[in-house]
């Protein structure tokens, strides 16, 4: 059996106040040539489908075009869908209905019986090749679990190992308890490989949401995660898909893509990664580090000009790392003026400092001391603490013609 796993396509999101459409697009184009190529029988989608539990109507639009299209291009194919933590559970639901008539099933809000107790059984997902009826797999659809979805008092992670033990037990009295299994989910699990530098994944402070990367075990044939945004392999039979599409600065190195997944009949899956290519690529200057604001400049000449019929949906999203040596305040005007030709997307400027030991520090420790400085001395104490240097010449006249005006007032 073949199966696709993608997930965090974030539909809606807008970087740095760019919208995205096009890439988006682009992206499903791709993920529908791709279903072309390979002919799964099964899509899985783990979680954040859209950037906003209240997505606006183009992105809803986007995503069940996307199905239609899907199911003609692949006649029979199953399609997973597990809601996400930026996903609206009951509103990614509300047409399942509809969607489980193209062989289409959602599972975002936690059903319960009359006893008031889970339904399992909804989550418990045969599946067969597209072109045959007899179930081959069976998929443990698990939608990202809120602290009203499991009894009071638990944590993360133990709410997701009752759910887990709650499907294992129904799956076990089914008839189709002999058939290889997959899970569908959307969590953190704990040794993922997260950027440090910035993330948008939404972590809780503290990692209260990380659960035991191996919380599954070994009883899986493959485990399809959402929720980190850099593909990887986080256990034995565990993987991240990783974004559609880069969702920070710092994840400008991510491979994106998805993962193509083939279980035998001894239920072993062998695990390949398909890449996709993102329309708009992140532009950071300098690659590394930080730059003076002559170098930056230097760098954005050396930028291609835009054309006259380019309509800019392939130009990148370009971000400024400074390093102030000194303040710079007309430099922003500047690098906009610079960039007003250029075939790039600017989105943000950074500013850094040196970050050199100053022996200023030494005199915030007294109250007294601080008092007896003259507001030239406090001046230059505050920028030798930032800058690491002397106050230039051009500041310290600026600095002495102000208080002089303060002084005769």
């Amino acid at each position: 059996m073949k199966l696709i796993h993608t997930a965090d396509w974030h539909l809606g999101n807008s970087f740095h106040r760019h919208d995205r459409e096009g890439e988006f697009t682009h992206f499903l184009r791709w993920m529908l040539e791709t279903l072309r190529q390979q002919q799964p029988d099964a899509l899985l989608i783990s979680g954040d489908v859209f950037d906003s539990a209240n997505p606006s109507a183009r992105a809803e639009e986007m995503f069940y075009q996307f199905l239609n299209d899907a199911t003609e291009t692949v006649p029979g194919i199953q399609i997973v869908i597990t809601a996400g933590n930026h996903d609206s559970a009951g509103r990614l639901e509300a047409p399942q209905a509809l969607l489980k008539t193209h062989n289409i099933y959602v599972r975002g809000l936690i059903h319960r019986n009359e006893e008031g107790e889970v339904d399992f059984d909804e989550y418990l997902l045969p599946l067969s090749l597209h072109d045959d009826a007899e179930a081959r797999v069976v998929c443990f659809a698990i939608p990202y679990l809120r602290s009203g979805d499991y009894p009071a008092g638990m944590s993360v992670e133990e709410g997701l190992r009752y759910f887990l033990n709650g499907l294992q037990k129904r799956f076990r009295k089914s008839p189709f308890k002999v058939l290889p299994t997959v899970a569908c989910a959307h969590y953190y699990a704990a040794g993922a490989d997260i950027n440090a530098e910035e993330h948008s994944e939404r972590l809780v402070v503290g990692g209260q949401d990380r659960v035991d990367a191996d919380i599954m075990g070994e009883g899986f044939s493959y485990v399809a995660l959402g929720h980190i945004h850099k593909a990887q392999q986080v256990s034995t039979n565990a993987y991240y898909a990783g974004s559609a599409l880069p969702m920070s600065f710092s994840e400008r190195f991510y491979h994106h893509g998805v993962k193509m997944v083939e279980i035998g009949e001894d239920g072993n899956a062998v695990v390949s990664h398909l890449e996709y290519n993102p329309l708009r690529h992140l532009l950071t200057i300098p690659a590394k580090g930080s730059a003076t604001p002559l170098t930056i400049m230097d760098e954005i000449y050396k930028l291609p000009e835009r054309g006259k019929k380019d309509d800019g949906e392939a130009w990148p999203y370009l971000e400024l790392r400074v390093l102030e040596e000194q303040p710079e305040p007309n430099f922003l005007h500047e690098v906009t003026e610079a960039l007003s030709t250029k075939a790039v997307h600017f989105c943000r400027m950074t500013r850094e400092t040196p970050k050199t030991a100053s022996k200023a520090q030494s005199t915030t420790g007294s109250i007294e001391a601080i008092r007896n400085l003259t507001p030239m001395e406090m001046a230059q104490m505050v920028f030798d603490s930032r800058y690491g240097s002397e106050m230039p010449d051009s500041l310290r006249l600026r600095f002495e013609q102000a208080e002089k005006e303060c002084t005769d007032i």
